[in-house]
C-alpha cells in the first residue's frame, strides 16, 4: 500500500513535470519546478484526503468527508494561478500558464486518487492542446506581437495605416506617457501577423515613417 502510494505521487510530479517543461521552453512565469512541484502536493493532499483519518474512523460519532481536502486543491490554485497572471500596459498575460497549473493540479489529485489512466490521459491532452494546437493557431490566425512606439503623436494614425496595408490585425490600443520636453508619446499596439510578414522588413518600414523615434517589438 505505501509503494503504491509513493508511485502516486511521484508519477503526479512526472505529468506536472511534463507541462512544466512545456512551459518553460516557451519562458513562461511558471515553469517546471513549480508544475512538479503543483502535482505532487495534488497528489499528497489527496492521498490524505482519502486515506489519512482511517486511524479515528473507526471511533463512535466520528464521520468525515473525503471530499473536504481535495475540494480545497482547486480553490487554493486560484490563488497560485493569480501570481502567474501578470497586467502590463493594459493587457493581460499569463492566463493559459495559469491554465496550465489548474490543469496540473487536477492531474495530481486524479493521480492520488489512484485512477492513473485518467491522469496520463488528460496530460496527455493539455500537452496536445499547449504544443499543437499552439502551433495550429499560429499557422491558421498567425503570432500575437505587442509593439511600444515612442513618436510625435501626429504619427499615430500613420503608424495604424501602414499597419492597415500590411493587413496585420491590431487589438488593444493605447496612447500614454506624453513627454512635455520632448513631445513624444508612447503608443502600445497588440498585433496579429500572419506567417508571410517578415519582422525585418515590418521593422523597417515603421521606423521609416515620420515622427517614429523608437519601437520594440515582443
Amino acid at each position: 500500500m505505501v509503494i503504491d502510494l509513493l508511485m502516486r505521487i511521484a508519477l503526479a510530479g512526472a505529468l506536472g513535470g511534463l507541462i512544466g517543461l512545456e512551459r518553460q521552453l516557451r519562458a513562461k512565469e511558471a515553469g517546471l519546478r513549480t508544475h512538479i512541484l503543483v502535482g505532487i502536493g495534488s497528489a499528497m493532499f489527496m492521498i490524505v484526503s482519502k486515506y489519512g483519518f482511517t486511524d479515528v474512523l473507526p471511533l463512535e460519532h466520528i464521520e468525515l468527508d473525503p471530499s473536504r481536502i481535495a475540494a480545497q486543491v482547486v480553490s487554493g490554485m486560484g490563488f497560485l494561478g493569480a501570481g502567474t497572471i501578470m497586467i502590463q500596459r493594459q493587457v493581460v498575460r499569463g492566463l493559459t500558464t495559469a491554465a496550465g497549473l489548474w490543469v496540473t493540479a487536477a492531474i495530481g489529485l486524479v493521480i492520488g486518487s489512484g485512477l492513473y489512466e485518467i491522469g496520463i490521459y488528460g496530460t496527455l491532452l493539455a500537452l496536445i492542446v499547449l504544443e499543437l494546437f499552439s502551433r495550429l493557431s499560429r499557422y491558421l490566425i498567425g503570432q500575437h506581437h505587442s509593439l511600444l512606439f515612442r513618436l510625435k503623436p501626429k504619427s499615430v494614425p500613420l503608424v495604424l495605416l501602414a499597419l492597415q496595408k500590411e493587413r496585420i490585425r491590431t487589438g488593444q490600443v493605447s496612447v500614454i506617457n506624453r513627454d512635455d520636453e520632448s513631445g513624444l508619446c508612447e503608443l502600445s499596439l497588440e498585433v496579429t501577423m500572419s506567417r508571410r510578414v517578415i519582422q525585418s522588413h515590418l521593422y523597417e518600414a515603421l521606423m521609416e515613417i515620420k515622427g517614429v523615434h523608437s519601437l520594440e517589438m515582443h
